[in-house]
């Protein structure tokens, strides 16, 4: 199950969460400090190698309409002794007629930053701060959802599970981690529930200033190919607009750097 965790922490997004996680509670300074420490385990997964996945965003709008936008995610492997590392999502063809592509550069210690490229292949620039929330491709995907930048906010929290039953989400057992905006844009706060072996994001819900929720977001089965396990695909809804995207992965094992 090596490349399951691999896949968990590589596909940096970021949403159906039972009610009362949902619900307004004061954090305990214990639940702080483990909420900090979950959210700084999470972010600093690094990728092993550079790899480059093959996929697809199905898009529905509102009335039903769906459209499919061919999608290349290319992941670059921090070099030695740094924790700076980069992911491009490339969207669209030369057939197409449009096409954009985002560079996502993390680290742990300080939120992602972005550049984009629209059409591909010209100048990249930065994306302001203000304008980080904008979709990706015309996809229910923001670029602050690819990021999972709320893993960076300052307010973090630990939810506890009940004693001796674990919260659980597709058969996993999971840590639930709260994060709040102070902002309150575009998210007030996000609840997510953290693979307890594997350390990846299996779900999440993001809430507006209003504490309505917005998105959610999951990821889909997996299947193994060639000995590897390999994500099959993962969705993001957009509740208030009554949207959804689907991020579908072509079945074959990632092609690596040499």
């Amino acid at each position: 199950m090596n490349r399951y965790r691999g896949l968990l922490a590589v596909l940096h997004f970021t949403l159906t969460g039972l009610v009362s996680l949902g619900a307004e509670t004061a954090a305990t300074p214990r639940e702080q400090a483990d909420g900090q420490a979950l959210a700084l385990e999470v972010r600093s997964l690094r990728p092993a190698s550079t790899t480059t996945n093959r996929a697809t965003l199905e898009i529905r709008n509102a009335s039903g309409k769906r459209q499919r936008v061919p999608v290349v995610i290319e992941t670059i492997a921090p070099q030695p002794d740094t924790d700076r590392w980069s992911t491009w999502y490339l969207a669209g063809s030369s057939d197409m007629g449009t096409s954009e592509a985002v560079e996502i550069l993390h680290r742990s210690d300080t939120a992602p930053e972005y550049r984009l490229q629209s059409p591909k292949g010209a100048q990249a620039s930065p994306v302001a701060p203000t304008e980080t929330g904008r979709s990706f491709a015309g996809s229910d995907f923001s670029l602050i959802d690819l990021g999972l930048e709320f893993l960076h906010w300052p307010q973090q929290r630990l939810i506890p599970a009940p004693k001796d039953h674990p919260h659980m989400v597709k058969g996993r057992s999971c840590r639930v981690l709260e994060s709040r905006n102070p902002s309150g844009k575009p998210y007030s706060r996000v609840v997510s529930w953290i693979d307890l072996e594997f350390r990846g994001l299996i779900q999440a819900d993001a809430y507006d200033a209003r504490g309505e929720l917005l998105k959610q977001f999951s990821v889909g089965s997996f299947k193994k190919v060639d000995g590897v396990w390999m994500l099959k695909d993962m969705e993001i809804i957009d509740e208030q607009r009554g949207t959804k995207t689907r991020l579908e992965f072509e079945l074959t094992v990632p092609q690596q750097a040499r």
